[in-house]
């Protein structure tokens, strides 16, 4: 590493991890960093929560960047301030790791070898569940004609075979662990952080980055679990009354809010005039699997 004048270390690659008011989770994403084989990395945290545990807690972490930021920040807005930084520190390559991704002892090594034989190339692990270790992502598609932003088959949900350790994919679920050139943010920009504050920012970026030749594979031998406590709040069908379920539909913390969709929908569906088709599909099956959930939950009570 270099030594930067604050004490802190410069490196090729930067981890970025946005927290608002995850510590709990945050200490054990770093932890784990902290249990990398591979090290030549330094690490980014955007501290936008609304109390002092991150900033507390961080002196536990030395070397560490810590950048402060406005608590009405959502995720978009967040991340993007941690690639600025990245970017003017010198950064060739950008992690972008969600706080509640945690890594193994070979994830990070195993990325960084997958993208040096792929340069240019975006590169993400597969995608653990924290709880059962059942592989969540391994690939994914997208149709957005059947109102499909994500696709993914039972079979997609296994670890492929691929040349060079790296298999190809259509999109890429998220910042969880996903390796990003730093030349890809000269051609593509930032994510949205104006019209897509929270979320659907990363389908948007890395369908922007496919319009552009930019390839995205999987690292078949890397891996990051999720922990997934604090995920969207259009998760738990089956414990939401009407409601909150009406809510999901307006509130920027859900997937699903109707904002989210209409802007997602507008810019990649395949006939743009008839975007709306596609926002009407993906709210119908929404409803369904609502009306399904709630009703196997009461029934069983």
């Amino acid at each position: 590493y270099l030594a930067m004048t604050d004490g802190t270390k410069k490196a090729p690659l930067y981890i970025v991890i946005a927290d608002f008011n995850g510590w709990a989770q945050t200490r054990i994403c770093l932890q784990r960093l902290r249990e990398s084989e591979y090290q030549n990395f330094a690490v980014i945290v955007v501290d936008h929560g609304t109390t002092g545990e991150t900033a507390n807690g961080l002196a536990e972490f030395p070397g560490i960047v810590r950048v402060q930021a406005d608590a009405e920040l959502w995720w978009t807005g967040a991340t993007n301030i941690g690639i600025r930084k990245a970017l003017e520190l010198g950064a060739s390559q950008i992690m972008l790791l969600n706080n509640d991704c945690y890594v193994d002892s070979l994830t990070i090594g195993e990325l960084v070898d997958v993208s040096r034989t792929s340069p240019g190339q975006i590169i993400a692990p597969l995608q653990r569940d924290a709880a059962t270790d059942d592989i969540l992502v391994a690939r994914v598609a997208t149709c957005f004609t059947l109102g499909f932003p994500t696709f993914v088959l039972p079979h997609m949900k296994k670890v492929p075979q691929g040349a060079g350790g790296k298999v190809a994919t259509r999109l890429i679920v998220g910042g969880r662990g996903v390796v990003i050139p730093a030349t890809v943010f000269d051609s593509v920009g930032l994510f949205d952080e104006t019209a897509l504050p929270h979320y659907a920012a990363d389908h948007d970026f890395y369908l922007r980055c496919r319009d552009l030749g930019i390839a995205l594979f999987i690292a078949t031998g890397a891996s990051v679990t999720i922990d997934g406590t604090r995920t969207t709040a259009a998760r738990d069908l089956g414990d939401m009354n009407w409601g909150e379920f009406v809510a999901s539909l307006r509130d920027p913390r859900s997937h699903r809010n109707v904002a989210t969709l209409m802007t997602l929908f507008k810019r990649h569906y395949p006939i743009r005039p008839l975007f709306f088709i596609g926002v009407f599909l993906n709210l119908a099956r929404y409803l369904f699997s609502y009306v399904l959930s709630r009703t196997s939950s009461l029934l069983r009570r």
